[in-house]
């Protein structure tokens, strides 16, 4: 039995150590920039080519995100296969986030039918279709810090409507909302990334 409770706790470090790289954390900002410079673009450039600006800066997010994570992160880390427990929570993750596009659609509807104010609308949006969910998601993944980044992306959905009550035109208002959150999230992301350099430094190779 105590084997057991050995082996769960060795596969939870295991599980931890993954999520100490900062590398989520960073592409989530990029991805969360990449709203902001969409919103900018939607207002200098036409439809596709704003978009597809926007969804290149997504691409290279992505790409960063596999490449620190196999080139940066495994080399200090190692190569983990989780057991079924793991495999059970990311199942629980997928559901919670299906769940949540059904949720974002009735508030959308809400927002239409009873015309609430921009502000409202925004924080109800920003709460219950990125903070609640990512909630879960932090929960589900033990994954401590999602909980900042939850609040943060939330967060900057009322601060665009609240800017946007001050009179600040747009698209600055999205701009200084999205902007200051994608700084947060990627400033956080790379604080943790450089700790995570300094606590596992590469192996030394044996010299023969």
């Amino acid at each position: 039995m105590s084997d057991n409770i050995d082996l769960k706790e060795l596969e939870k470090k295991a599980w931890k150590s993954t999520l100490e790289d900062g590398i989520f954390e960073i592409y989530f900002g990029i991805l969360h920039l990449s709203l902001t410079i969409g919103v900018v673009l939607d207002e200098v450039l036409p439809f596709p080519y704003n978009s597809i600006i926007a969804f290149s800066i997504i691409g290279l997010g992505l790409i960063f995100f596999f490449i620190a994570k196999k080139y940066v992160s495994q080399p200090r880390l190692g190569k983990v296969k989780f057991g079924l427990s793991r495999i059970k929570r990311k199942f629980k993750t997928i559901a919670v986030l299906t769940v949540n596009f059904f949720l974002l659609l009735i508030i959308y509807l809400i927002g239409i039918n009873f015309n609430l104010p921009g502000y409202l609308y925004g924080l109800i949006v920003g709460l219950l279709f990125f903070t609640l969910p990512l909630c879960f998601v932090a929960y589900f993944l033990q994954f401590n810090r999602l909980y900042a980044i939850a609040f943060l992306l939330g967060l900057s959905f009322f601060l665009d409507e609240l800017f946007a009550l001050f009179l600040i035109p747009e698209p600055f208002d999205s701009l200084l909302a999205f902007g200051i959150v994608s700084i947060m999230i990627l400033s956080i992301g790379i604080v943790v990334f450089i700790r995570f350099l300094k606590k596992y430094p590469l192996p030394k190779e044996e010299v023969l």
